[in-house]
């Protein structure tokens, strides 16, 4: 009999341990999941922007998968350095999160809600700034990150995404 008590203790204190184990993989699935979907919205914008002309000023229509969905109007203008958009950070030339969302231009942000499986979304705060380097050719910086609102445990937190490309005719 104590030899069972004895295998139980040592079983239970096992399974609390991989239990453990659990709960943590989970977590580090669902943050890699939101970098991975970040990354592929940056991908994205960043694509349909350097889809268009450098010297052309047009708009494109981005429509995401809120509850009530929303369709964004992106500016595709550059202007000379530090470029139109978002604000860029002076020594990484990332987008700068320290800026405020309400304080970047309009048509250079959105808060996009991404579709999920089961109905669930998860809404990022998405910003770009778009630099004029010649007549004929532009730096586009994209940034993406999950709204703070989104992250529920620490371990959830993961750095923005940013992506540049040279884009022209």
């Amino acid at each position: 009999m104590l030899e069972l008590v004895v295998g139980m203790a040592v079983l239970a204190v096992g399974m609390t341990a991989v239990t453990g184990l659990f709960h943590s993989s989970i977590l580090s699935n669902n943050r890699a999941k939101v970098d991975t979907s970040a990354t592929m919205l940056a991908q994205t914008v960043l694509e349909k922007i350097a889809a268009q002309p450098a010297n052309q000023t047009a708009t494109i229509s981005f429509t995401d998968c809120g509850g009530t969905p929303t369709t964004w109007v992106m500016a595709t203008a550059g202007a000379s350095a530090p470029g139109a958009g978002a604000d860029l950070d002076g020594t990484s030339g990332a987008i700068d999160f320290t800026q405020t969302y309400a304080s970047v231009p309009n048509s250079y942000k959105m808060q996009f809600a991404a579709c999920g499986a089961g109905g669930r979304q998860t809404t990022f705060d998405v910003r770009w700034n778009v630099q004029t380097l010649t007549a004929n050719s532009r730096l586009i910086t994209v940034a993406a990150r999950p709204l703070a609102a989104e992250i529920t445990q620490p371990r959830q937190f993961a750095q923005p995404v940013s992506l540049r490309t040279i884009g022209g005719l």
